[in-house]
């Protein structure tokens, strides 16, 4: 059956994965996952407002029952979600500025666009809606917003996962934040890993601007020459940037990492034409996101640094450096957690941090996990006062013993750890404004 696009397009507002959501004026999509298909939720996401359903299912029955629902017949929902966005992409005529890399796409989204937005309208990803299945509800929404520009971030994990989304998004800028150690345990390599995302560069568009870190081991070295040998420019003009840390850009986000965002996000910024004193604005005006780096101090004096979100030993030792840079808390403390998706070397990696600790004027350390375990380990006969801890439970009664007013407390651990509900702890326990 041949899917109208255009007939969607005009018709809903949204798309809905989830039947639990308000889907009015919605297509809902069901997937058929490991543990759970979908396509069980249609009834569900109908009560809830839904108007159009992409189905691999007979709902002949369905139909009948709600006949003001427009069922659309397809072999693959998650094939025709895709093809979707892609039609969406090409009904947008603004610029499109695609993130990538192992860690850091979020703030580096959300700093590019922050700065952006001075002069600009600007659409941004919605919380990390940048895989197979959240970029193609990015791109709807892009396209019925229709900003000047918008900023999309496209994040994978296995291979193949680049190519499919890239083409839909044709990025007409491509950022890379850097090449790290996330994912290694479905890409094995760093090099792998540069390989997959260098898929950024496929899409519809004649032109292509290429902006990749200068200090990076890998993307560093990179030239033109050996970026067409990968195979995925074709015929396309590339514009190849490198970016770096030049002058001083006021922040009021600490860290080397933050330092790279804003000099990219100051590049990108200039090459459009916008001005560098309303630039140096939107930079010094971002606040970092929740999960991410963002701060929260309770009434009585403990402050929080919340990189909760997620973890990769890149971005792990990145935060214990601005934990030990920070300056005014009596003590410093890191709450760290187990880093997933590392591969076989993950308990090395987890070691590395351990390593690192030593030489940090850091009090105190707490850790979650097994592989968490490891990084106390390492420490060795230079190990800090905390403990190891193996529930959240654990965990929140360790703190709760050990902080006092002036303290500062990082925490950093993979999101499947759940480190946010020991902060929402803390938050309860300490009356933390919201």
């Amino acid at each position: 059956m041949q899917i109208p696009f255009s007939e969607i397009f005009s018709s809903v507002d949204k798309i809905i994965l989830d039947s639990r959501e308000d889907c009015s004026k919605g297509l809902f999509v069901p997937i058929k996952g490991e543990k759970q298909d979908g396509h069980r939720f249609i009834p569900m996401a109908i009560e809830h407002g839904a108007s159009f359903i992409f189905t691999e299912e007979d709902c002949s029955e369905l139909s009948k029952k709600y006949p003001e629902v427009r069922f659309i017949s397809v072999e693959s929902t998650i094939d025709a979600l895709q093809a979707l966005g892609g039609y969406a992409r090409s009904l947008y005529s603004g610029l499109v500025i695609g993130v990538t890399g192992s860690v850091g796409k979020t703030t580096t989204r959300a700093m590019i666009a922050k700065a952006l937005s001075m002069e600009k309208s600007v659409f941004e990803t919605k919380g990390n809606a940048n895989s197979q299945l959240g970029l193609p509800i990015t791109l709807f929404s892009m396209a019925k917003e229709n900003k000047e520009i918008s900023v999309i971030e496209l994040g994978i994990s296995i291979p193949g996962e680049m190519h499919r989304i890239a083409e839909i998004a044709s990025c007409d800028i491509a950022v890379f934040t850097n090449i790290g150690s996330a994912h290694l345990e479905n890409l094995k390599t760093k090099e792998n890993t540069c390989f997959e995302k260098m898929h950024i560069l496929e899409g519809n568009q004649k032109e292509v601007s290429l902006y990749l870190p200068k200090k990076d081991a890998i993307l560093g070295t990179l030239t033109e020459e050996k970026i067409r040998a990968m195979g995925f420019l074709g015929e396309k003009k590339l514009n190849l940037f490198f970016y770096e840390k030049k002058e001083e850009i006021p922040l009021s986000v600490p860290g080397e990492h933050m330092e790279d965002n804003a000099s990219v996000a100051m590049a990108i910024g200039l090459s459009l034409g916008l001005h560098k004193q309303k630039l140096l604005q939107g930079l010094l005006e971002f606040q970092g996101l929740k999960g991410r780096g963002g701060r929260l101090s309770t009434e009585d004096g403990i402050m929080i640094i919340d990189d909760s979100y997620n973890a990769s030993p890149d971005s792990m030792k990145a935060s214990l450096k601005v934990l030990a840079s920070e300056k005014g808390a009596k003590r410093k403390i890191a709450v760290l957690g187990d880093m997933n998706e590392l591969g076989d070397n993950e308990i090395a990696y987890h070691r590395e941090i351990g390593e690192l600790l030593k030489s940090l004027p850091i009090d105190a350390l707490f850790t979650l996990g097994k592989k968490g375990e490891e990084i106390r380990k390492a420490m060795g006969e230079k190990l800090l006062p905390g403990s190891a801890c193996f529930s959240l439970e654990e965990l929140s009664i360790a703190l709760e013993k050990e902080i006092k007013p002036g303290d500062l407390l990082l925490f950093k651990a993979s999101n499947s750890l759940s480190l946010s509900r020991v902060i929402q702890e803390i938050r309860s326990k300490h009356c933390l404004p919201k």
